[in-house]
């Protein structure tokens, strides 16, 4: 009895030892584990920047396009119900002689052909109309043509609805990409420390407005592109947005010259095609300089090497140099 008394401290101390032996490997463990790399975060973080970048800038252009599918929508439908008007006007104009036809028979055909679903049937057998008298065969001529011309705007109206689906579909796919892209670039920063969090979001690169005091201007246009530019320094990034408040890279651009009197689309890519190229040696401060190939980034230059742009969502609008991307080219508006 005494040997099983002496046995239970010795457990109790057996256990107590495992017991702290794990705490101190659990603890070695978690000491142990892989600190998240703040250079590896930020080229993750720059990357999924640039993902959403491309896909703002594609989902701007699929805005764009779907816009003006649904303009283009609303005339064919505009146009197909003024045809249609026009069309119900001309057959009532054309009842009283067909209801004497069809009492008086020999022209039957000529009118069910006319008020048929095959409009060029009927100018197949124009020859028809020589039983009428020439006021009334131009009437039914008028009729035949109102009505192909209602079935070419039907149509065509057809047509744009199944552009302007389509183009919503690219939106939605494209606004997917981009939101993908964003949720992915703040879970790497999540897995950061505070500090080093900061350091990768950095909000701005500093005040450069006096930059422009002694920088002349080519002109008045320029000017008040830039001066825009500047006012928005601070401002937060938002994509797809092009004021008052956030701005995506081409929303900025865009709504700087704006304010110079000339429109710009709200894609980098689009703005591209639409100035004057520039040689990145004959830069003037105005000129839109573009990055990556293909293009999916602008800024505005305004001298010495520097650029305002909006840069990503862990960025506001800034000043920057034009070096720190893939430059593409320049334009002038």
């Amino acid at each position: 009895m005494p040997h099983l008394r002496a046995a239970r401290p010795t457990r109790g101390l057996v256990a107590v030892c495992a017991a702290f032996a794990l705490a101190v490997s659990v603890q070695g463990s978690v000491s142990a584990a892989p600190r998240v790399d703040i250079d590896q975060a930020r080229r993750q973080v720059q990357e999924l920047y640039h993902k959403a970048e491309q896909a703002t800038e594609r989902y701007n252009e699929a805005r764009m396009a779907l816009q003006d599918a649904e303009r283009k929508f609303a005339r064919a439908q505009k146009l197909a119900a003024a045809q249609q008007s026009n069309v119900s006007e001309l057959q009532k104009s054309v009842g009283a002689f067909a209801a004497n036809a069809y009492r008086n028979g020999g022209i039957d055909q000529t009118l069910q052909l006319v008020f048929s679903d095959d409009p060029e049937a009927f100018i197949a057998r124009a020859s028809d109309l020589d039983a009428l008298s020439s006021r009334e065969a131009g009437t039914l001529r008028k009729v035949v043509e109102a009505r192909r011309e209602l079935q070419a705007n039907q149509t065509a109206a057809a047509q744009q609805l199944a552009v302007v689906e389509a183009q919503r579909k690219a939106l939605a796919t494209e606004k997917a990409e981009v939101e993908k892209n964003l949720r992915a670039a703040r879970e790497v920063l999540n897995r950061l420390e505070a500090k080093d969090r900061e350091a990768v979001s950095r909000a701005s690169r500093g005040d450069d407005r006096d930059l422009l005091k002694n920088l002349p201007l080519p002109n008045p246009r320029a000017a008040r592109a830039i001066q825009f530019a500047l006012a928005q320094l601070g401002d937060r990034y938002v994509w797809g947005a092009s004021g008052p408040d956030g701005f995506d890279c081409s929303g900025l651009t865009m709504a700087a010259w704006r304010q110079a009197g000339v429109s710009l689309p709200h894609s980098s890519a689009q703005q591209y095609y639409s100035g004057d190229k520039i040689p990145r040696s004959e830069l003037q401060p105005g000129d839109l300089v573009y990055f990556y190939s293909p293009i999916s980034h602008v800024g505005i230059y305004i001298g010495n090497g520097k650029m305002v742009h909006a840069p990503n969502p862990s960025r506001r609008v800034e000043i920057a140099p034009i070096a720190e991307m893939p430059y593409a080219g320049a334009t002038r508006p």
